[in-house]
């Protein structure tokens, strides 16, 4: 046991999204989208983790495996372009230099989810507790399968999972969130056992076009209402049918 206590083969990293904290709760950002069990979805803050763990331990001369990174959703909407978007921001950072080892989804069935129970839905397959356990592989579990085999993000694929995302959003679908929220719009970590339902956010948070709200306080959050015509400079840009694929750096990294 000696000869291993001070040594590490690894730097592993949990990630799951944001949370912005307020006073003695966390804020519930309305036009953000969020798990069922209330993270913010922000696949750009796996990419800038990444960077900045690199920056702070690369003296250690370690590479980093992604070992826990998903997503709670039931519907199977958020959850196909929430894992396109991480593993691009993975990717992104390894083009930078940082030694990514492996990358773990979490996770491959339903769980028991600590105080939420069998409440939010992480697996890329269901599990029906009612018939014997049975498991469904979710249209999540056969994208994953797809990029692992072939080692790439299609821009179709990519295009697909969004349009179903915000096909959802535009029509007013809802899905179930397993957390309270009070009237100043503030959740606590006491899960639900009956969930309450929360519409779909259209909002872009591709790798690499997310950015952040700012301050939620009443006053900042007016201004940015009636500033925001003003200084809104986005442009939608339609995908090219013809362009190459998004190739996947390999996860391969020798430790000697």
């Amino acid at each position: 046991m000696d000869s291993i206590a001070d040594k590490l083969d690894f730097i592993g990293i949990n990630y799951y999204g944001q949370e912005v904290v307020a006073g003695s709760g966390l804020k519930l950002v309305e036009t953000d989208e969020y798990s069922e069990s209330g993270r913010g979805v922000y696949p750009d803050g796996l990419y800038r983790m990444l960077l900045q763990f690199h920056e702070r331990y690369k003296h250690l001369n370690l590479p980093f495996i992604i070992t826990e990174n998903g997503v709670s959703d039931e519907t199977d909407l958020i959850r196909q372009p929430y894992l396109l978007e991480h593993l691009l921001a993975v990717n992104a950072a390894m083009i930078m230099g940082v030694p990514v080892l492996g990358y773990l989804f979490w996770t491959i069935s339903d769980n028991w989810e600590w105080a939420d129970g069998y409440g939010p839905k992480f697996g890329l397959v269901a599990v029906d507790r009612a018939n014997g356990l049975a498991r469904i592989p979710r249209p999540s579990y056969h994208l994953f399968t797809k990029v692992v085999t072939t080692g790439k993000i299609t821009r179709d694929d990519r295009a697909r999972a969004w349009n179903k995302l915000h096909g959802a959003a535009k029509e007013k679908k809802t899905r179930p969130f397993y957390r309270a929220v009070n009237k100043h719009g503030l959740m606590y970590a006491g899960g639900l056992d009956e969930p309450i339902q929360r519409p779909y956010i259209e909002r872009d948070w591709r790798f690499g076009h997310y950015e952040m709200e700012g301050l939620q306080d009443p006053l900042s959050r007016l201004s940015r209402f009636i500033l925001q015509p003003f200084f809104s400079l986005k442009r939608k840009k339609k995908l090219k049918k013809d362009d190459p694929p998004l190739v996947l750096q390999p996860l391969e990294f020798s430790v000697e």
